[in-house]
C-alpha cells in the first residue's frame, strides 16, 4: 500500500515533533489542533478538520486519545476543541490509525467505520523506549514532590511490565528498597532477577506500614481499603497509570496521604524524543508492513 498523506491530530508536543520527523522522511503532513510549534516549512497546518482529512492515508491520533470522552485530546488549544463525534462524522473510509491509550469502545466505532488500527504499545521498541522516557519523567516527579531522599527509602512497586521493570531499573540506582506486587509468576520471577523484592498478597500487610512511596502502574485498585489504612501518614504515592487509575480520586482526603496522577510522563519531559519514537514506529510500519 503506497502511503503519502499522514494526518497528526490533537495532542502535546510529541504529535509535533512526530510530525517534522515523518515530514523529514519524506511523507506529505498535515497537522489540526497540534499544538503551535516551529514546524517544518513543508508541513501544513489544516484550518480545519475537513481540510485535514482530506485525501490522507494515516491518521495519527494523540496520547491519550481523549481526556473527558468527548473531544480529542489537545493540551494547548490552537483551535476550538474537536468534538470525537465530528471527527468520527468525516474520517475516510479504510483509514489506517496509529494511537495509543484509547478505549475498547473508541476503537470499535472506528474499526465500524472500516478504519485499521495499530496500537503504538503493541510494537516492543516503542514500548520498550516509551516505559524509559516514563520512568525519567517519574524519578523528576518524585524527586520534586517528596521531602526525603530515596536513599534507604522503601517503595512499593505496583505492576511490572514495561514500565515498572523500567521504573525498577532506575530507582534501583538510589539504594531504594524496592518491593513489587505483581500477580503474574514470570514477571515476578524477573523482578527478583533484577534486584527487587516480589511480594505474595500475605506479605504486602506486612510491607505497607513501611513505605514511604508507592508507584502504581496498573489501571485498577490494587489495594484494599482495609490495605491503604495500613499506610503511614508520610507515603507518598504516585500514580502513572491511565484512566481509571489506580487509587480514588479522594484519596488524599479521605486517608490524609499525598497521591499525585501522573499521566503522559514522556509528553510533559521528553516530548522531542518521545515524538520521534513515535515517528520512527510509523516509519517502520509503513516500510515493512502497509
Amino acid at each position: 500500500m503506497a502511503i503519502s498523506h499522514i494526518t497528526v491530530l490533537g495532542g502535546d508536543l510529541r504529535q509535533a515533533y512526530a510530525s517534522e520527523y515523518l515530514a523529514s522522511c519524506g511523507y506529505r503532513i498535515t497537522c489540526y489542533g497540534t499544538p503551535d510549534f516551529p514546524y517544518d516549512s513543508s508541513i501544513q497546518v489544516a484550518e480545519s478538520l475537513p481540510q485535514a482529512l482530506k485525501d490522507t492515508s494515516i491518521l495519527l491520533m494523540p496520547t491519550p486519545f481523549s481526556s473527558d470522552g468527548k473531544h480529542l485530546f489537545q493540551k494547548k488549544q490552537t483551535s476550538s476543541p474537536l468534538s470525537l463525534e465530528e471527527l468520527f462524522g468525516l474520517i475516510p473510509e479504510h483509514t489506517v490509525i496509529f494511537y495509543n491509550g484509547m478505549s475498547t469502545l473508541f476503537q470499535e466505532r472506528l474499526e465500524t467505520l472500516g478504519c485499521t488500527l495499530h496500537s503504538l504499545s503493541d510494537f516492543p521498541e516503542f514500548s520498550t523506549q516509551n516505559a524509559k522516557l516514563t520512568a525519567e519523567g517519574l524519578l523528576s516527579e518524585v524527586i520534586r514532590y517528596t521531602p526525603f531522599s530515596l536513599q534507604n527509602t522503601v517503595t512499593l512497586l505496583l505492576g511490572y511490565g514495561r514500565c515498572g521493570s523500567a521504573i525498577g531499573t532506575l530507582f534501583s540506582a538510589f539504594d531504594t528498597r524496592i518491593y513489587v506486587l505483581e500477580k503474574d509468576v514470570a514477571k515476578q520471577i524477573q523482578a527478583e532477577e533484577n534486584g527487587l523484592l516480589a511480594l505474595s498478597d500475605s506479605e504486602k500487610k506486612t510491607i505497607l506500614p513501611h513505605c514511604d512511596c508507592i508507584i502504581n502502574t496498573v489501571p485498577k485498585n490494587v489495594l484494599t481499603e482495609q490495605e491503604l489504612k495500613l499506610l503511614p501518614g508520610n507515603c507518598h504515592i504516585f500514580d502513572i497509570a491511565s484512566a481509571p487509575f489506580g487509587f480514588p480520586s479522594d484519596i488524599a482526603y479521605e486517608y490524609s496521604i499525598p497521591c499525585f496522577r501522573l499521566p503522559g510522563l514522556p509528553g510533559k519531559f521528553s516530548p522531542k524524543t518521545a515524538g520521534i519514537v513515535i515517528g520512527k514506529t510509523i516509519e517502520r510500519m509503513i516500510h515493512h508492513d502497509l
